[in-house]
């Protein structure tokens, strides 16, 4: 069987992360051939990449970088190519440029689409920049919403959510064949027993995270501005500048540490180097770092949840309001009560098994082999 992927950013760029992680695009080897359409110019050769595949066959078609303008003029030129492929699947992972292309030439060709969504555009995009005043970004996102999103969802043949935080948005526009399916992570990589990367004479925090906006790492730099810790934020983003300034204002360099990337392989030894992980995200779901944090055995401090949602992780993680004051109180609540560090971490191994990387790769299975019946 064969698999044509639409990617959400360019293969190159799952590599420059250390995100190339084994049978991705295939889940239990199901399928025999993997072609993935990358939004780039230019991508990395498929033989750096291969245990993205498992044991299929793996092909890479660079298809330009995508946006507003262009992504429609694009159309024939990945239908032919996918039509001398013949797949038996198409999969998009988001509900934008790359779901339309999928969800459009899946329909011209009779194939069953699934679609993957890892934001709520209406919380995570519409609702963010209307909030900081970037009407350009909120208006391409009406945009999206009304001509591209909608179209893809009300198309797709099955809908994968990453996290629940995500079914009101994909039921809102028209979503119905929805199944929640958490990011995967192989457990193998994540354990206590990891030998720590770093040692600090003193207690540390870790946020694993893009440093951008929404990930709100500003929250955590100012929390702990009064407290005798070490902070680790491992990331890049368009904030990096902008948070170093910061910390140089606050004065608190030396409790500071920014590491711009860690490959995945060796992401447990950092995790481990710390004794709590801490989330001031201003989205909802649950990132993979925060499972990821939960396999070490480190206890979480993540922001409250807006409108009752609810997920998986939510009995075993701490709580804190989005602003540096909570935060604050809250690290010092775990850094004083060390019983109650180790029992949300005996809770947390337990519920990461249940999160597991094999379990969701055998629901991400069960779902395919559902639609090829």
């Amino acid at each position: 069987m064969k698999l044509c992927v639409f990617s959400n950013d360019s293969i190159q760029d799952y590599f420059n992360k250390g995100e190339i992680k084994e049978r991705y695009f295939n889940p239990n080897n199901l399928f025999k051939e993997i072609h993935i359409f990358s939004p780039t110019e230019n991508d990395v050769e498929a033989t750096k990449v291969k245990k993205i595949s498992g044991n299929a066959k793996l092909e890479i078609y660079p298809i330009g970088k995508l946006n507003l303008l262009n992504f429609k003029s694009k159309f024939n030129d990945v239908l032919e190519i996918i039509k001398r492929i013949r797949p038996d699947v198409i999969r998009a992972y988001n509900p934008l440029m790359q779901g339309w292309l999928a969800t459009k030439i899946a329909k011209e060709l009779s194939i069953p689409v699934v679609v993957s969504i890892h934001n709520n555009y209406d919380k995570d995009k519409r609702q963010f920049y209307k909030r900081n005043k970037n009407y350009r970004q909120y208006l391409k996102f009406l945009y999206t919403e009304r001509f591209i999103e909608r179209y893809v969802i009300l198309n797709a043949t099955k809908i994968i959510c990453a996290y629940r935080f995500l079914v009101p948005y994909v039921k809102r526009l028209g979503g119905k064949e929805i199944d929640v399916i958490y990011n995967r992570v192989d457990l193998t990589n994540f354990s206590p027993d990891i030998k720590p990367e770093l040692s600090f004479n003193k207690k540390t925090i870790i946020c694993v995270s893009r440093l951008d906006a929404e990930k709100n790492q500003e929250c955590l730099i100012k929390s702990i501005k009064d407290l005798n810790v070490k902070l680790i934020l491992i990331g890049k983003g368009s904030l990096y500048e902008k948070y170093n300034q910061l910390v140089n204002k606050l004065g608190i360099n030396d409790k500071v540490m920014f590491i711009k990337s860690v490959p995945n392989e060796k992401l447990a030894r950092y995790y481990n180097s710390a004794d709590i992980f801490a989330s001031p995200i201003k989205q909802g779901g649950v990132s993979i770092p925060m499972i990821e944090a939960m396999a070490c055995g480190l206890p979480l401090i993540i922001s409250s949840r807006e409108d009752g949602e609810h997920e998986d992780i939510d009995e075993v993680v701490m709580f804190a309001e989005n602003n540096p004051e909570d935060f604050k109180k809250a690290i010092i609540i775990l850094l004083n009560e060390p019983t109650l560090c180790k029992e949300m971490i005996r809770k947390g191994l337990e519920k990461v098994k249940i999160l597991n990387g094999e379990i969701m790769e055998k629901k991400e299975e069960s779902l395919y082999k559902e639609i090829l019946k």
